[in-house]
């Protein structure tokens, strides 16, 4: 159906301009069936983008690691054990509820295909320090080479961040955030 598909990049297009993409007009995306579907979807492309850099480096693939808080969906869970990729979970301790920069840095390596920060908690709608989480990533880089990007798994915060909170920093404005997915019927 070619106009549905043409519907479907018209919102794309829109997401990529409310998103900051670099070349909002360009940006690459799809609808989906669920948040589960765009989290796999978004889970795969990193692990792709990985599998490419160490091959190209001639290293293995075999052994590819996911960092995220425990608090995330149930569907980053699934896509670790349909994709082979290690769940490394940062728990909540004290008061952190929630992921944050020191704890990520802390489980990442060579093998880390990417963190996956929250903006909108299922738990209390919290949003995770991205900005943050992106520096503090790029301080690792900077003493390791480890390249390691971020999926922002948008929840229900990647619809209401930008006009609720128009001066947060966590989209496509952060080079490091490779994707987002959103969940609408949130």
């Amino acid at each position: 159906y070619p106009q549905t598909a043409e519907l479907e990049m018209r919102c794309v297009n829109i997401l990529s301009r409310l998103w900051h993409a670099p070349d909002a007009a360009e940006a690459t995306g799809c609808s989906t069936t669920g948040s589960s579907e765009a989290a796999m979807l978004g889970g795969l492309a990193l692990k792709r983008r990985w599998q490419t850099r160490r091959r190209a480096a001639g290293k293995p693939v075999d052994s590819p690691n996911l960092v995220m808080g425990i608090n995330v969906q149930v569907c980053w869970e699934k896509f670790a054990n349909y994709w082979d990729v290690e769940m490394r979970l940062v728990p909540m301790e004290g008061d952190r509820f929630h992921l944050s920069a020191e704890e990520a840095v802390k489980l990442c390596d060579e093998n880390t295909i990417g963190v996956v920060a929250i903006l909108g908690s299922t738990f209390d709608g919290a949003y995770e320090p991205v900005a943050e989480i992106c520096a503090a990533l790029d301080d690792l880089q900077e003493r390791t080479g480890l390249e390691i990007p971020i999926h922002v798994d948008g929840a229900s915060g990647a619809f209401v961040a930008p006009f609720a909170d128009p001066d947060l920093v966590w989209d496509f404005q952060l080079p490091r955030v490779a994707s987002i997915n959103a969940s609408g019927h949130k």
